[in-house]
């Protein structure tokens, strides 16, 4: 058995006190000189800076600054902020000296700047735990965690988790295994299932990851319940009170005081995601004007057809069963929901989704768009909204989504997103869903920043030669 790990450095953290860092060099040379950017862009103060910049990234890499971050007071916040610096100034004084390079920079500046730097990281710091904690574990992009347990456990867990100050992840559901106490709540956590529905429920809640905490006599049915969660995608955590059983562990965490076995199908390096939001961020804010230009051009045309809104939002399925509106220029007559009904009796897609080639519910502005695929460019504004990224699976309607089996859930473990292997993989000859599904897996399982990339440059050369649009 491995043994259990840390808790991984926090790269937000890290930019952060890099930021500040920044701030703080930029405050000491205009208190020291009267100026800023003249002496960063010298030679000498910017390699001070980067030299600066580095000796910290070491330091807080080497002092695990991050671990136990949420759960320590000011005080010894404080005493954290102090050391670590203390030592990025001794590192840094270090370098100067063995480089005789410290003759060339004054004295009252590097106190400035340390001073400033203390006392702005500090405050940041602070500032960051209350937004983390008050607004970002209330919000969407929290991790949303069903407890699955016995009522006394629960009673036990509810607390010692609420105090360990998770500011990422929050429980928003609990499973009663020995009663059924369905539409109750505990220390005012609802109970949504019991032993015999909650993986139903599972499957149609927004849900990313659950916590098991049984009793020894409940050991019978774990493997076949990871096992289960597993294939829906859904990241396990057990507690390792329950030793004995014959599976094999994925990875052992120290978690709200608890030890617990991590089953998670695929990992994804937290600095690798910061790295895809922000790709996706930059990405967005350019398509977000790109579709302001087309609107101009593309709005007349659409209400010229067809009297009607000129976007159309429909409610998708995002990542782990998030609902969200997602964004297109409208490319079908007003009444397009209510005549589908009269057409599934055509539908050309094996499987849970409708697709007509031939479809008499789209208007002749809305076949050249589909075609090209400007209907597309709205969803720009999802992406910058976090409910989308530029790369991903297909974000499934609801109707789609209520007929899942488990292992179709999988394919939300990702955010969905603009383009992906489907969508540059020909996707106006693909008839059958399970393909869908299997391009999406093979997406998740093998995501990496490099395959964003080359899906990106696919995706252009797909949009711009009208390949295997619908």
């Amino acid at each position: 058995m491995k043994s259990y790990s840390k808790e991984p450095p926090s790269i937000r953290l890290l930019l952060l006190d890099v930021a500040t860092l920044i701030l703080a060099y930029a405050l000491a040379a205009f208190a020291r000189f009267g100026v800023v950017l003249e002496y960063i862009k010298s030679e000498n103060y910017s390699i001070l800076l980067i030299v600066c910049i580095l000796v910290y990234i070491a330091v807080f890499y080497m002092t695990d600054s991050s671990t136990g971050f949420f759960r320590r007071g000011f005080t010894q916040e404080l005493k954290m902020v102090i050391s670590r610096n203390l030592l990025s100034v001794l590192c840094v004084s270090t370098i100067l000296f063995l480089s005789k390079r410290g003759i060339i920079y004054a004295r009252l500046f590097f106190i400035e700047f340390f001073v400033f730097y203390m006392c702005l990281n500090y405050l940041a710091r602070q500032y960051y735990k209350v937004i983390m904690l008050t607004y970002f574990k209330e919000s969407e992009r929290s991790s949303k965690i069903m407890l699955i347990t016995t009522y006394r456990k629960a009673l036990e867990i509810i607390p010692k988790m609420k105090s360990a100050n998770l500011s990422e992840q929050k429980i928003t559901s609990i499973a009663i295994l020995e009663k059924d106490m369905t539409g109750k709540e505990i220390l005012g956590i609802p109970v949504k299932a019991g032993i015999h529905n909650f993986l139903e429920t599972i499957r149609y809640e927004t849900v990313d990851e659950v916590f098991i905490s049984v009793p020894p006599r409940m050991q019978l049915y774990l493997e076949e319940i990871i096992e289960e969660l597993e294939l829906m995608g859904i990241k396990v955590k057990l507690n390792i009170d329950t030793f004995g059983l014959n599976i094999k562990e994925k990875k052992v965490e120290s978690y709200s005081g608890y030890h617990v076995l991590v089953f998670n199908k695929k990992e994804y390096q937290a600095s690798k995601l910061v790295i895809k939001r922000f790709i996706d961020i930059i990405g967005a804010m350019i398509g977000v004007l790109i579709t302001g230009l087309l609107t101009i051009f593309i709005a007349p045309a659409i209400l010229m057809e067809s009297p009607g809104p000129v976007f159309f939002s429909q409610t998708r399925i995002g990542k782990n069963g998030r609902r969200f509106k997602i964004y297109k220029f409208r490319s079908m007559y007003p009444d397009a929901e209510e005549r589908k009904l009269s057409l599934l009796g055509q539908n050309e897609m094996q499987g849970f989704m409708f697709k007509l080639s031939e479809d008499p519910r789209i208007t002749k502005v809305g076949k050249f768009i589909r075609k090209t695929s400007i209907d597309e460019f709205p969803q720009f504004l999802n992406v910058l909204m976090g409910d989308m990224s530029l790369v991903g699976t297909r974000p499934p309607t609801e109707d789609e989504f209520l007929n899942y089996e488990s292992r179709h859930r999988r394919r939300l473990t990702l955010k969905p997103g603009l383009t992906g292997i489907w969508q540059t993989s020909g996707r106006s000859s693909i008839t059958n869903f399970e393909e869908v599904v299997r391009m999406d897996l093979e997406y998740i399982d093998n995501w990496s920043l490099g395959l964003d990339i080359k899906l990106i440059i696919k995706t252009v050369i797909t949009v711009l030669t009208g390949r295997g649009a619908s």
